[in-house]
């Protein structure tokens, strides 16, 4: 297989041989290792979480507003470098939830990260056409999960417990994508066409029959707290657009793989 030179950028990580430890959202420094690497690709997946744009908007929209442009500024000098950018379902919240969305559908987001995301949609694709964005739906599978999601969380209290709690009835539902498929998307997405591409799974599950799985695997005891608060139910992405260029790994399948490697983990 051909090598590729890569290099990956935190700002909370330490140099090494294959990390720069890196603050983007410092212009001069930003644009001036950007300069000197002279990217055909930039993965770009450092914007603040979904709970950060709950709990204080002005502040994490300020930092990656930053950070983007940052980024775009120095790839003026590279106008055929492929820009990856991670946007979310959260562009979705606040439509019907009975009806499933392509890529094109008008949004009016109602949730801060959802308005933050298509923000920057938009500046990306007006800037630097040659860019490729994945709306991210609930990822899961193996990595270093800073933010873990409802797969990872149950699944750690079965392991450590020896139990299952979820909040409220489980009706929340969700759309998931695999790690796997994640990192496929990636590495095709200097292959296909520019523009915005949904990235979910075909399954759109409630939390309580995920739970259930789980709990199953684990053989633990499921017990749902019907006075606490649930979260956000976002619609259906339509992922027939990103089928065309990958093959999905199933949510059970997925589920399956990565609970055996959670179980036999130390």
């Amino acid at each position: 297989a051909d090598r590729i030179e890569y290099i990956s950028v935190d700002k909370k990580h330490e140099d090494s041989a294959k990390t720069k430890s890196l603050d983007l959202s410092q212009s001069e420094q930003t644009i001036a290792f950007i300069k000197e690497f002279k990217p055909d690709v930039l993965v770009h997946c450092g914007t603040h979480s979904a709970m950060a744009y709950k709990n204080n908007f002005l502040v994490s929209f300020r930092e990656d507003t930053n950070v983007l442009e940052n980024i775009i500024v120095a790839l003026k000098l590279f106008p055929k470098c492929r820009l990856v950018f991670f946007s979310s379902s959260y562009i979705y919240s606040g439509m019907p939830l009975d009806k499933s969305f392509t890529e094109d559908v008008e949004l009016h987001p109602k949730h801060n990260f959802g308005i933050a995301k298509r923000i920057f949609e938009q500046v990306i694709l007006r800037d630097h056409p040659a860019s490729v964005i994945f709306r991210l739906s609930s990822v899961f599978g193996p990595g270093n999960a800073l933010h873990p999601n409802a797969v990872l969380t149950l699944a750690q209290e079965c392991k450590d417990n020896g139990k299952l709690t979820v909040w409220g009835t489980g009706s929340r539902m969700m759309q998931y994508i695999f790690m796997k498929d994640v990192i496929e998307a990636i590495i095709v997405s200097s292959s296909i066409e520019p523009g915005i591409y949904n990235l979910g799974s075909e399954s759109y599950v409630s939390t309580a029959d995920s739970a259930k799985e789980i709990a199953s695997f684990f053989e633990a005891p499921v017990t749902f707290l019907k006075d606490k608060p649930e979260g956000e139910t976002l619609p259906h992405m339509n992922i027939d657009k990103i089928k065309k260029v990958i093959a999905l790994t199933p949510f059970k399948e997925g589920l399956k793989q990565y609970l055996g490697e959670i179980k036999g983990a130390q």
